[in-house]
């Protein structure tokens, strides 16, 4: 069976000459339905962009973009707002909550650029508050909810009308450490329960717990990023977590390699490997 998402080769530059930036180069990608796809990758990588184009956002300068076998890169003005409406669902870091609509008139919003009756919407918007936890705040404005609440909100909005794609830009980004579990473990339910395609962009490492897929993106490429290529290591220097593959800062002691997370920790270790070695 075809994956459900297909990029081939998609570039996307800003800039000129000296003030070129290279915010995706030539990048591949394919997503099947059910899968949740992780996008990671320091600040100013890409990443954004990089979901804008799969969305139908923004079109890159070249490369094709196949969803269900259709050319997303193709596609009149018309019907990429068209795809946009009825087959993704957008999640995004600042909730992008309309203040003066209610919880349950922001979840049905979208809705309206639907085929479909209004009753059907409504039940559909029901069912989705119950099952994320937010029916007694239907009637509450955005300003009265946390922002576990809001996240809620938002995807029960990306939902509404069913997409078979999800994207998120950092969900978990403006929330506490508990919400941002919750939301996590929503957007898993979302991907087994409802078949659908999750694609995550953010920087919270929390987020891998529940991924079927990790992706780095720096400087504009796309690394898969495998399980057994990848963990988790401690700057025996300064103590921080450092992702030991793709740390850039490395030394050998002992018959032992230490990664860092700056040039200065890797400095000070290398001036006695015997003052941290031990504790690395």
């Amino acid at each position: 069976m075809p994956p459900l998402l297909s990029a081939h080769q998609l570039s996307k530059h800003f800039g000129h000459g000296h003030t070129l930036v290279k915010a995706v180069d030539n990048i591949s990608l394919e997503v099947e339905s059910g899968q949740i796809v992780l996008i990671m990758g320091p600040s100013g990588s890409g990443k954004t962009t990089l979901l804008s184009m799969l969305g139908g956002l923004l079109q890159p300068d070249t490369g094709s973009i196949l969803f269900a076998g259709d050319d997303l890169c193709q596609m009149s003005e018309a019907k990429r707002i068209q795809f946009r409406a009825r087959q993704v669902g957008f999640v995004f870091q600042s909730f992008n909550l309309l203040d003066a609509l209610s919880v349950e008139e922001n979840i049905l919003f979208p809705a309206s650029l639907s085929p479909g009756t209004r009753h059907a919407k409504r039940q559909r918007a029901e069912t989705l508050m119950q099952a994320l936890g937010i029916s007694a705040r239907r009637r509450a404005l955005p300003r009265t909810l946390s922002g576990g609440e809001k996240q809620r909100v938002a995807i029960a909005r990306a939902l509404i009308n069913q997409p078979p794609l999800l994207l998120a830009d950092e969900p978990t980004g403006n929330l506490d450490s508990q919400s941002g579990q919750e939301v996590m473990m929503i957007l898993h339910d979302i991907a087994r329960d409802q078949n659908c395609a999750v694609i995550v962009v953010t920087h919270d490492p929390r987020v891998e717990e529940i991924a079927d897929r990790i992706f780095w993106l720096e400087d504009g490429t796309l690394r898969v990023r495998r399980s057994e290529q990848h963990h988790w290591a401690r700057d025996p220097v300064c103590g921080m977590r450092v992702d030991a593959w793709t740390a850039v800062h490395r030394a050998q002691a002992e018959d032992q390699e230490f990664v860092f997370c700056s040039a200065n920790c890797r400095q000070r270790f290398l001036a006695d490997p015997s003052r941290y070695s031990a504790s690395g």
